[in-house]
């Protein structure tokens, strides 16, 4: 016999699991889109495509921005909505990410390149956290979505509680690079089963 199958996963780590998912799937689906809509490559990589990390903490290397990372950093367990047998846990859901800008130079008459203007760093990563913001929001507050479905029913109830921009260190590697970072925070309800094969 296999250990998990002695002691089975607390819900809240699968809920993290198919959240994760979700966001992956739909992240692809806007991807598809883009394509069929004709954009390059490159501005999908730019503009829509993010990495999931649901299991990495340290701060992440400007090679794998956007990302974003899921976990729960806290749950209380109501003591009127406790039993033997089961306990109800609200979680809170963190939804942390990151984004990254660099300089780049462009010029704005397609028959004259004399004429180069520079659009910052601070501003790139602005444009795709605000971006990415959006992208996540409503992927995860969306109906069609449906953060019950996507979880098979282990989310009894979700509320988006709070977005917050987080302070970055300044000590980026060149000043043609810029990092930027926010974070959702949603309440999770999930019933947490207290049986274990004994």
């Amino acid at each position: 016999m296999s250990i998990p199958s002695i002691i089975t996963p607390m819900n809240f780590s699968l809920v993290r699991d198919s959240i994760c998912q979700l966001l992956a799937n739909e992240r692809n689906n806007q991807i598809k889109l883009a394509k069929q809509g004709g954009a390059s490559e490159e501005w999908i990589n730019q503009t829509i495509d993010f990495t999931i990390f649901p299991k990495r903490f340290r701060f992440p290397d400007a090679s794998d921005m956007p990302c974003v990372y899921v976990y729960f950093n806290e749950g209380i367990f109501p003591t009127d909505e406790q039993d033997i047998f089961e306990n109800e846990l609200v979680g809170q859901l963190q939804v942390e990410y990151y984004t990254c800008g660099i300089n780049e130079m462009f010029s704005e008459d397609d028959e004259d390149s004399s004429y180069i203007g520079l659009k910052e760093a601070d501003s790139n990563a602005e444009d795709r956290l605000n971006y990415l913001t959006a992208q996540l929001y409503k992927i995860l507050c969306s109906e069609p979505t449906n953060i019950y479905k996507a979880t098979d029913g282990l989310v009894k109830t979700m509320t988006v509680r709070k977005w917050e921009r987080l302070l970055t260190p300044r000590d980026v590697p060149s000043a043609a690079e810029s990092v930027l970072a926010a974070k959702f925070t949603f309440d999770v309800g999930i019933t947490e089963p207290t049986y274990y094969e004994n």
